[in-house]
């Protein structure tokens, strides 16, 4: 179910029909003031680009979806037209730049955007397994710029970083979520028919790592309770700032939209969280939420 995944996984595999593989770096500063999501989702022979920033209650997303060359990039060079990622050590730092033209969701004003950054691990990488997807969750910050227009921000943000592998099991999933508070917790519930599926682990005030087993989470008002009666966990959740909102279908195509079109499977919703340990600590982190909607 889960493990210390090899140095190459880190890399680009070589996918067979029917896979994609997903480099998916969300960020976030400690007050939840800047948030956004650089996403490059591969097939066997294209690449989705997808970049979401808000800073300063406004939405900027650009997303392109490309058909890879004849001669593939670097195993380590995980790029598209404008969303450059490279690896420059397995599991341990990247490389991320972005460079084009991104619209305000609410009123498709368009500016040019600039990104570089460096991701640095702060935490070992976990290998999880749900049929023939592989997945490595690592948690890490990013230390860069971010320019929209005239305007800059500059500075360190968190990312708990994902990469994925294999045959994506969106088809027949009913829900899931996901609280990735970094230094602390990472739970993963997932619904699909009448199965529930979980996995995760968190650190105790004296620093060991404890795997979850069934970690579930309930709404409870404008919080979320999170608990695995295995191991004892119980930490709670809100949200810092309203998440942004996508609209999920079959493997590769999601966009970031007010409505949902026709084919779309699930209603997605992620941001900015603040995660509060049984010991009253506090960690900042990203909550997600994806629920299916209705035939």
């Amino acid at each position: 179910m889960f493990g210390a995944p090899k140095p190459g996984d880190d890399y680009r595999h070589a996918l067979m029909p029917g896979e994609h593989e997903a480099f998916y770096f969300p960020l976030t500063s400690t007050d939840g003031a800047v948030f956004g999501i650089l996403r490059a989702l591969f097939s066997p022979d294209s690449v989705r680009e997808a970049v979401i920033l808000r800073v300063d209650d406004c939405v900027w997303a650009y997303a392109q979806h490309t058909p890879l060359p004849p001669n593939p990039a670097p195993d380590q060079d995980v790029s598209g037209p404008a969303l450059a990622l490279t690896c420059l050590e397995p599991w341990q730092s990247w490389l991320l730049r972005f460079h084009s033209t991104v619209r305000q969701v609410r009123t498709g004003t368009a500016k040019q955007a600039e990104l570089e950054m460096t991701f640095t691990a702060t935490g070992t990488p976990e290998e999880y397994h749900l049929g023939h997807y592989h997945q490595g969750q690592q948690d890490g910050q990013l230390n860069g710029q971010i320019r929209i227009g005239s305007e800059t921000w500059e500075g360190e943000l968190l990312c708990p970083r994902d990469h994925s592998w294999g045959q994506r099991p969106v088809q027949g999933t009913r829900s899931w979520v996901v609280a990735s508070a970094p230094g602390g917790l990472y739970a993963v519930t997932i619904e699909q028919g009448a199965e529930q599926t979980g996995f995760g682990r968190f650190v105790t005030p004296d620093g060991r790592i404890v795997s979850l087993q069934y970690p579930r989470f309930t709404a409870v008002g404008e919080e979320w309770l999170i608990e695995d009666p295995q191991t004892g966990l119980a930490w709670r959740a809100r949200r810092l700032t309203p998440p942004l909102v996508g609209y999920l279908g079959p493997s590769g195509k999601e966009e970031l939209r007010d409505e949902p079109l026709p084919g779309d499977l699930l209603r997605d919703q992620v941001g900015p969280a603040l995660f509060t340990s049984p010991e009253r600590k506090q960690f900042t982190g990203i909550l997600e939420q994806a629920e299916g909607l209705d035939d």
